[in-house]
């Protein structure tokens, strides 16, 4: 070969050599291109997820805090979780108030069999572990732990699961949330944290909700009894007034007042006095029903509206509050007049004495007035309105 030809073969391998190296480097190029291009895929699905979650929070914050009725909260955060959330069982279970036990307030996806119902001790079971130590837990395939305390609530023999607390800034665990797929790994560390986010949102939700409550019932209730005070007394006579005339009904209206209660003080003390007004308002709720409205009047004085119930009925109501009380075994009852602690009880009824609900108060308050005048220890009914009229002509 002729040296002219060798030197152009070595132009030749030289341009070719050049040309796959320029390929080579628009390979690399378009190879690092497409690995940026994958990791800003997976950077998007991140802030998707992210976008994603923040949308859920917002949408709990916002939901949340739109009511502060505590049975409308439950049935929310658990609509909430199952939409957003994606799990397909979940529970939330509260600790009962001076109580060291969970109870099941909401729950769905669980099997029917008493699940509704569910206390657990603290320290008992998963849920109860998670309440008493404040930690949540993540169980990515319960199948590896054949020691899996919640299988009986979740009726799922695999899977995975999350419990986490219902924590309140000050640290307080007022409960806890749980969750279960079917997958197993279907809940990861990251579901953890999410989790456990969505449960910071529902115990402070819920803890307003508990706070309201607890201030509507001191407004409505006497302090030392948890009886019903008499403005809720005067605010709901007047609702019965209204129900009793749209409907047509009757009811009564009994007021009661301990006998010889100054002396019971002035012998034992207004502590021992306090106490006796304390049992006493047990003794009401226990020998009344549920429907009917028991409230301190003021100092010895109670009252009980009984709805869809005729005078003569109301007196059998008064009755038996009447012997109750009598047979009650109060503190210190020996030394009051007769050896016991009694009370003396008016009944009106609407609207057969009055269908004004003040009048009816005071028609009641005069028959509680006829019977202390008679001795105390008794029932006296509000006479018919006629008969008072023959009296008066």
């Amino acid at each position: 070969m002729s040296e002219v030809a060798l030197q152009q073969r070595v132009q030749d391998l030289e341009f070719h050599v050049q040309a796959q190296a320029r390929e080579i480097r628009a390979l690399e190029k378009i190879e690092g291109l497409l690995d940026r291009s994958r990791e800003l895929e997976a950077e998007n699905d991140r802030l998707r997820e992210r976008v994603e979650e923040l949308r859920t929070f917002w949408t709990l914050s916002k939901t949340l805090s739109a009511t502060l009725n505590m049975e409308e909260l439950l049935r929310l955060t658990l609509h909430l979780i199952g939409r957003s959330l994606h799990v397909e069982a979940y529970s939330l279970m509260l600790l009962e108030k001076g109580k060291n036990r969970l109870a099941m307030k909401a729950a769905f996806g669980l099997p029917d069999g008493g699940v509704q119902s569910l206390t657990l001790a603290l320290g008992e079971r998963i849920s109860g572990l998670v309440a008493q130590s404040g930690q949540a837990v993540l169980i990515p395939d319960v199948s590896t732990e054949p020691h899996f305390s919640e299988r009986a609530s979740f009726g799922h023999g695999r899977g995975s699961f999350i419990c986490v607390p219902l924590t309140l800034k000050g640290g307080e665990v007022i409960g806890v949330l749980n969750a279960h797929k079917p997958e197993p790994q279907g809940l990861t560390t990251g579901d953890l944290d999410l989790f456990q986010a969505v449960a910071n949102q529902v115990a402070a939700a819920l803890e307003n909700a508990q706070l309201y409550q607890r201030t509507k019932e001191l407004s409505s209730h006497d302090e030392l009894t948890g009886l019903f005070n008499r403005r809720y007394f005067f605010e709901h006579l007047e609702k019965e007034v209204q129900r009793a005339r749209r409907y047509r009904r009757a009811f009564c209206l009994l007021m009661l007042d301990l006998d010889h209660f100054k002396n019971y003080n002035d012998t034992h003390g207004h502590l021992k006095g306090d106490e006796v007004l304390k049992e006493l308002a047990r003794l009401l709720l226990d020998t009344t029903r549920r429907a009917d409205v028991v409230a301190r009047f003021g100092g010895e004085e109670f009252v009980i509206i009984l709805p869809e119930i005729t005078k003569q009925a109301g007196a059998v109501v008064a009755e038996k509050i009447r012997s109750a009380a009598e047979q009650c075994p109060f503190y210190g009852r020996g030394k009051q007049p007769g050896g016991k602690v009694t009370v003396t009880i008016g009944v009106a009824m609407y609207p057969e004495d009055s269908e004004d609900g003040l009048d009816l108060v005071d028609m009641a308050d005069r028959a509680l007035y006829t019977g202390k005048q008679q001795g105390g220890n008794r029932v006296s009914v509000a006479p018919h309105p006629a008969a008072i009229a023959s009296l008066v002509s």
